[in-house]
């Protein structure tokens, strides 16, 4: 007879009535020892079961804390969008520029983008690496400020920079690239409000949980670290459509 799951209680019970008096703890701990040796698939199916209740019991911690700060995630004005602005599902992406796992998530996430246009695309700079990350993160954002349209490229040439970005003149040569003025860009990042913009993002980061990047969240599901394959991403977008 197979047992899905058993405890010291329980399996005191498969004991014959007349022989539970006679036994103390250290009798029935023994008999469960050598029955979970001589079945260890119990421990797996245990160790299962933990790993799936504790999955769920993420799930829904995560769920409301991405109602709570639904405003802050979906519906700011000012942060970069991406995608279609009118999608119908929405993702959220926390990265930073010189994080290697961003970076290998970086073509699953345009294969997604390319594959399914009703995606909406917000971007969440999160520098939190390097001194270059926070001088990559208020680049982008500079030029999100002076030309809009210009933010995706320059995101996705600082993410596709193979290395990581050591140096300031490798940033500036990226965006200059890119027919970017330079000197422009330079002066907007002494603006408050793009310190501002990054101050909120750790803030909300914080509050969501989210210690590392990426971080990603479809509805209300989140994704701690990079994904495996587009098809993780196409599972959440399908979930949250038909929820």
């Amino acid at each position: 007879m197979k047992f899905k799951s058993l405890s010291l209680a329980a399996l005191a019970c498969l004991l014959p009535l007349a022989s539970q008096a006679e036994m103390n703890r250290t009798d029935v701990e023994r008999i469960v020892h050598e029955y979970l040796v001589s079945h260890p698939e119990i421990l797996v199916e245990m160790s299962t079961a933990l790993r799936a209740k504790q999955e769920a019991e993420q799930e829904q911690a995560d769920s409301a804390l991405i109602q709570r700060h639904a405003q802050q995630l979906f519906k700011q004005a000012k942060d970069p969008v991406g995608g279609n602005p009118k999608g119908d599902v929405t993702i959220v992406e926390f990265f930073d520029y010189n994080c290697g796992y961003c970076k290998r998530a970086q073509p699953v996430m345009q294969q997604v983008l390319a594959e399914d246009v009703k995606v909406r695309y917000v971007y969440k700079e999160f520098p939190i690496l390097t001194e270059t990350s926070q001088l990559a993160a208020r680049v982008a954002l500079a030029v999100q400020a002076l030309q809009p349209d210009k933010y995706e490229a320059v995101h996705n040439a600082l993410m596709n920079h193979a290395a990581p970005l050591k140096q300031a003149s490798e940033i500036e040569a990226i965006v200059t690239g890119l027919g970017i003025d330079w000197s422009k860009v330079n002066a907007k990042l002494k603006d408050p409000a793009i310190e501002q913009r990054l101050k909120e993002n750790y803030e909300l980061a914080q509050a969501l949980g989210i210690t590392g990047t990426p971080a990603f969240v479809i509805g209300n599901s989140m994704l701690r670290g990079a994904p495996r394959s587009a098809e993780d991403i196409k599972s959440l977008l399908q979930a949250s459509r038909n929820p």
